[in-house]
């Protein structure tokens, strides 16, 4: 791959852009040309598990800022990994251009020293850039961009808050001798202010103490906040637990994988959930008992509940603070997760349900900008996105795509086909490629170093979405359409615009 390219290159076809995104910018600013404010607010590992996308998870909060904003029903991730997937978004280029393919990348930015990050351009035009929690993957240290937040505030709090469970945390780690806090798998939090214990409950009061900062400052701000729930482990105060019955839980019918799928690429011994203290040996998703499925559906969803709570106060500390009509709300998460689904657990595939997240903007200046959209959108056009709608300008040579348009009319089309991939562990030596379009996903398996073709698999998810069928198996002209674009698509990741 060439040296990375400076962001700040100028292109003809930018000049014109950048004037015509700015000149439009003008027309929908907020209140008389005052640059709006951004909530953004980050949410890890959370699939559209809302009920504002059908599920049957209790989150209140989070369903009225979906219908007070617009709800995008096709948004997908770049990789379904935790650090990959957020420093894409952070920096609106692909995993495939920057090589940085990992869930820590906690030294990027020695590697890229030169690109310009989305809280980086906040600050650069004259916005207050706070923040707390699970932005980029890690929550403090280098990996967080510190040099480019006015504020950025370490995470308090507890992973587990009962005294059993932090002790048999304890043991474990020692045992391995690694440091590691990691205990079960689950709890259900019985201590006195549990809500306020934990990390996330710690980092909602945070995030309400950052904005009422913000609002003193008289400065435009971009205020980023981040939750690690529905993370494992699954650990929220009981009454969240108490929303639900275990015995209505059960694993999903999509079981299975499309004949043709590498059984290494469909993460089928998930290892992220083998280091947990309750997992049988070898992690293995076959030997979970009924039980153990249940108990693990049931404190996922108790952790969407919780997290729903923990949003919820930031979202009413808005609406109280006399902003809210100057104030656009983000919220987005890293990637999906599978809870059972191909037999498995957890992310780290090319698979619907690890790519597809919940995304829902609320944009107060624009009317337009309410209900739901099935316009294909990635997580790499919020950076474009928000740079428009705030009056920033966008650096040259990035990857996303503003959605502007598609908040001035829901029923735009924005892309034909969203991107992702994944590579194999843990030498990277075989990257799975996928794009989906209102139909199909599309994926082929390359070898990283030749460019060989060595599996691919294309799903219709209109009659299977649970996404185990091959339709390509016996009809592979049909599909030579979407071999070429993904080729075209992968090659575009590799360069800047």
């Amino acid at each position: 791959m060439n040296q990375l390219k400076s962001l700040t290159n100028s292109h003809s076809r930018f000049g014109f852009a950048l004037c015509f995104f700015l000149s439009f910018a003008l027309l929908v600013s907020i209140s008389h040309g005052e640059r709006p404010n951004v909530l953004f607010i980050a949410i890890d590992d959370l699939r559209p598990e809302l009920g504002a996308y059908g599920s049957r998870a209790v989150t209140p909060n989070l369903d009225r800022l979906a219908a007070e904003g617009l709800r995008f029903d096709r948004a997908y991730c770049a990789q379904a990994v935790c650090g990959a997937s957020r420093l894409s978004l952070m920096t609106s280029l692909y995993p495939e251009y920057t090589e940085e393919r990992t869930h820590h990348v906690s030294d990027w930015r020695q590697r890229h020293p030169k690109v310009v990050t989305l809280n980086q351009l906040f600050k650069s035009n004259g916005y207050l850039t706070m923040g707390v929690g699970k932005i980029y993957h890690s929550w403090d240290g280098p990996g967080v961009d510190h040099s480019n937040w006015n504020s950025w505030v370490g995470t308090q709090g507890f992973k587990y808050v009962n005294p059993e469970t932090m002790a048999e945390a304890k043991v474990q780690a020692e045992a391995l001798g690694n440091g590691s806090s990691r205990g079960p798998t689950t709890e259900v939090g019985i201590v006195d202010n549990a809500e306020e214990l934990y990390m996330d409950g710690w980092r909602a009061r945070e995030g309400v103490r950052l904005l009422e900062r913000a609002i003193a400052s008289e400065q435009p701000f971009f205020l980023a906040v981040g939750f690690s729930l529905p993370h494992l482990p699954f650990a929220a105060p009981k009454k969240y637990w108490d929303l639900y019955e275990r015995d209505s839980f059960a694993l999903p019918d999509n079981l299975g994988i499309p004949p043709g799928y590498p059984e290494w690429a469909a993460n089928l011994q998930p290892g992220e959930m083998s280091k947990y203290a309750d997992v049988p040996h070898g992690g293995d998703p076959k030997s979970f008992s009924d039980e153990m499925n249940r108990r693990l559906i049931h404190g996922y969803h108790a952790s969407v509940s919780y997290t729903d709570r923990n949003v919820g106060l930031l979202l009413e500390a808005l609406r109280n603070s006399g902003v809210r009509e100057r104030t656009i709300v983000v919220l987005w998460s890293d990637h999906g997760w599978k809870l059972g689904d191909h037999h498995s657990w957890c992310k780290h595939t090319n698979f619907e349900c690890d790519t597809r997240v919940p995304l829902v903007v609320m944009h107060p200046g624009m009317q337009s900008a309410v209900g739901q959209t099935d316009a294909i959108v990635e997580l790499v056009d919020l950076y474009p996105t928000l740079a428009e709608l705030c009056d920033l300008g966008t650096p040259d040579g990035i990857h996303g795509r503003s959605f502007e348009s598609v908040l001035q009319d829901p029923s735009t089309a924005h892309r034909e086909f969203a991107y992702s991939s994944y590579p194999r562990r843990p030498n990277d030596d075989i990257v799975g490629h996928s794009i989906r379009d209102v139909r199909y996903r599309y994926t082929e398996w390359w070898d990283a170093e030749t460019g060989e073709v060595l599996a691919r698999v294309a799903t219709d998810l209109v009659d299977d979405p649970g996404e185990t069928t091959n339709a390509l198996l016996g009809n592979e002209e049909a599909f030579d359409r979407y071999a070429r674009e993904l080729a075209r698509i992968v090659h575009a990741a590799r360069e800047l615009p």
